[in-house]
């Protein structure tokens, strides 16, 4: 018993062992703790001590000129410490002795500076005069890039000269933002459009999304077409909004504005230049060769014949028709092996007064549907004539210019002459123009100037073309048959290649008998005079008339047969 007693005591001890250890440990980790956030506010006051021991430097930027430079950009090297000038170009941060400055601004160039013992610096910023200097031209006069804030894309044409471009819409080919349609004529050129279409109502292609286009400093209402590429100095493309500040609801597309060349200083300037190239159709659809024609009337021909075979039950040819139970009835005759029958046999599908006196491939020829005589005649003796090279060839292109400029400190002067002849791919599709610029500035007093800009050009504007029209009523010679007739006997041109019944289409027949004279002649001006009045002020004045002659006159002969 005795022992069982201590057994059931011993357990009224232990409670008050236990507390005491809890009071042990819980000033142990109470010790810990001081000790650590002791240590944890050593690290910070010696982070603290850190910062005070850092300097505050100050200072200003400040351009060539000594001009405050607000909003300029001043960084420590390396790190990412950094601020911007205040109105009056002072800035102030946080940095030590070895700290490095970095100071930048928009069209400046940047510097660096190291701060040593300095705590107040003056940094005076050189512009970067290779970019703020180059002129772009916007609204009605010139700006430079650093007074700018819009989108704006400039093209300078010196750099496509070797891609000899026949139209200004080459120029501005790839231009970001500016979309250049494609114009497969011999003229070429194409429509624009910036940053896509802007706007649903264009009626009748009145180019509500056309961009407004400005010439030398006015409006211009003419196409393209009038402006020799060899003539153009510089583009300016106006993408953005701001452009309607200047050109209002007008300019609501953008704008794109074009400098034509002046004359630079020294001696007399004459460059000639001459580009030659080729033209060729990109792609067509594909007509049938005279094997393949006859391929297509074969299986034409065949498809009336398939049916439901009642013995076998299944969809078969030679089942329905005329030839029913006649296997290999459109067939070539020398491949008939493959339906095992004879010629004799083949012949006799049909009535002897129908095949006899005939040769084997004209019986095969009206049994494919080529009824007309003289189409049958080319069929047998295996005439043909390739209408797809009667529709298309291979265009030349010439393009020559000359051009005599130079200034003196009176008059600045640029004069051009150019002709061009365009032939596309398409048969009796050709374009021709001849285009003249001359362009004078002079300088006749101290507060006088006087400006004329004279464009000339006379284009034809209009061909007869041959037809590719896809529709059922388009004159198209590729509809003809292979076996059809380009010329007769007698070496005129066949006016109904397909026979009487058929008739077709021959262009080069009808050419004969028509004849047009289609095209412009325009004279695009502009003159300004600049005058220079007391206080500073000048008074400028421009006009731009423009003179504009069409002329379109058709003629068709009563010798056509078929017009009488």
């Amino acid at each position: 018993m005795t022992n069982f007693i201590k057994k059931i005591k011993a357990p009224d001890r232990t409670p008050g062992l236990d507390l005491k250890k809890k009071l042990t440990i819980f000033c142990v980790l109470v010790s810990l703790s001081q000790v650590h956030a002791y240590a944890g506010s050593s690290g910070s006051t010696k982070e603290l001590e850190k910062i005070e021991q850092q300097n505050s430097i100050s200072g200003q930027v400040k351009d060539q000129n000594g001009i405050p430079l607000p909003g300029a950009t001043v960084a420590i090297k390396g790190t990412k410490i950094g601020t911007t000038t205040d109105f009056d170009g002072k800035f102030s941060l946080a940095g030590d002795e070895n700290s490095v400055l970095v100071v930048s601004f928009v069209g400046f160039i940047t510097q660096e500076i190291v701060v040593k013992n300095k705590s107040n610096i003056v940094v005076q910023l050189k512009e970067n005069a290779a970019a703020l200097e180059e002129v772009v031209v916007v609204g009605y006069g010139k700006m430079k890039k650093k007074d700018l804030t819009g989108a704006i894309v400039q093209v300078k044409p010196e750099a496509l000269a070797n891609q000899n471009p026949q139209t200004v819409q080459d120029l501005l080919r790839g231009v970001p933002g500016l979309k250049v349609g494609y114009s497969a004529d011999a003229k070429g050129g194409g429509s624009l459009q910036i940053r896509g279409q802007t706007s649903v109502y264009n009626p009748d292609g009145a180019n509500h999304n056309s961009p407004l286009i400005i010439l030398d400093g006015m409006q211009f209402y003419g196409e393209l077409s009038e402006i020799n590429p060899d003539d153009v100095g510089q583009i300016d493309i106006l993408k953005d909004a701001s452009a309607t500040a200047v050109y209002g609801s007008r300019a609501a597309a953008g704008v794109i504005v074009i400098s034509t060349k002046r004359g630079k200083t020294g001696k007399p300037v004459i460059n000639v230049t001459t580009n030659t190239t080729i033209v060729n159709e990109s792609a067509y659809r594909d007509v049938y060769s005279p094997e393949g024609y006859i391929k297509y009337r074969q299986d034409w021909e065949t498809a009336k014949t398939y049916g439901q075979n009642t013995a076998t039950g299944n969809y078969e040819a030679w089942i329905t028709g005329t030839a029913a139970g006649k296997p290999g009835y459109y067939t070539n005759p020398g491949q008939l092996d493959q339906y095992g029958i004879t010629e004799a046999q083949w012949l006799a599908y049909q009535p002897v007064g129908q095949t006899q006196g005939k040769s084997l491939n004209e019986v095969w020829g009206l049994r494919l549907g080529i009824t007309d005589a003289m189409l049958l005649k080319n069929f047998t003796e295996g005439k043909t004539h390739n209408w797809y090279d009667s529709t298309f060839r291979t265009g030349i292109n010439h393009d020559h210019n000359l051009s005599v400029s130079g200034a003196s400190d009176k008059v600045n002067y640029y004069m051009s002459l150019g002709y061009l002849t365009s032939e596309g791919a398409i048969q009796g599709n050709d374009y021709s123009a001849v285009r003249a610029n001359m362009k004078v500035d002079a300088k006749i007093t101290s507060w006088l100037e006087f400006g004329a800009n004279v464009n000339f050009q006379d284009r034809t504007d209009g061909d007869i073309a041959v037809g590719t029209g896809t529709n059922y009523w388009d004159a198209n010679m590729l509809r003809n048959s292979p076996f059809s007739v380009f010329k007769e006997a007698n070496g005129e041109y066949a006016r109904q290649p397909m026979g009487q019944t058929i008739g077709g289409y021959n262009y080069y027949y009808d050419r004969q008998f028509i004849e047009l004279e289609k095209g412009y002649t325009v004279l695009n001006t502009i003159f300004n005079t600049k005058v220079n009045l007391p206080f500073g002020i000048t008074y400028s004045f421009n006009v731009a008339p423009r003179y504009q002659f069409f002329y379109n006159r058709y003629f068709q002969s009563s010798g056509h047969k078929g017009w009488n």
